[in-house]
């Protein structure tokens, strides 16, 4: 467990921030509350503490999804980010979206909410079972998800976070082999848009 350097709460390590104030001086490890608090102060926004933390949302298969919302305020605006903890260390959805200092903060979290509704809506990976071996592939041949660093490794290999579920390198490319000799297309995009 990590504690804030400023205040001195505990976390998870989740959240964090490595924040370096003079570049002669060492940097700090502090709560992402801290880091709000010294950024608002900096750059002179005020109320950017008021709103709900947690949020629930079901899937397009009935399912509750529990999401702890956030922000954390940038030079160039807040970034608001609602996250699935699906276990220790473990991140299920994830979603984020940009807020411009002019812009409301009821606005930015009505696009955040929309944009888990939307992602939400959808499964991507099918599961099917076929003379008693289940089969894992890619629904429509379309996939969305987010990369992660997989610590299970010790070099830079990835996992993946599809429909709210970690996959690693090998399990993505099990699925692809069922299009083995077709082309693909991959589009990577930042987590805001």
């Amino acid at each position: 467990m990590e504690r804030c350097q400023w205040c001195g709460k505990d976390s998870s390590g989740y959240g964090m921030v490595v924040l370096t104030i003079k570049e002669d001086e060492p940097s700090q490890l502090i709560c992402e509350d801290c880091y709000n608090r010294y950024t608002a102060d900096m750059l002179g926004v005020e109320d950017y503490k008021d709103f709900e933390k947690e949020a629930t949302f079901k899937d397009c298969d009935g399912i509750d999804h529990y999401f702890q919302v956030g922000k954390k305020i940038h030079p160039t605006g807040i970034c608001w980010k609602a996250v699935e903890f699906t276990g220790v260390d473990k991140i299920g959805y994830s979603f984020e979206v940009h807020q411009d200092f002019e812009e409301d903060s009821n606005d930015a979290l009505r696009r955040l909410y929309k944009k888990i509704r939307k992602g939400l809506s959808q499964k991507f990976i099918k599961r099917e079972v076929f003379q008693g071996h289940e089969l894992i592939s890619f629904k429509d041949n379309l996939v969305e998800g987010r990369i992660e660093w997989d610590d299970r490794y010790d070099d830079r290999t990835p996992k993946f976070i599809i429909d709210g579920q970690e996959y690693s390198l090998e399990e993505i490319g099990r699925m692809m082999m069922s299009c083995e000799g077709w082309n693909f297309k991959l589009e990577i995009i930042e987590p805001t848009e």
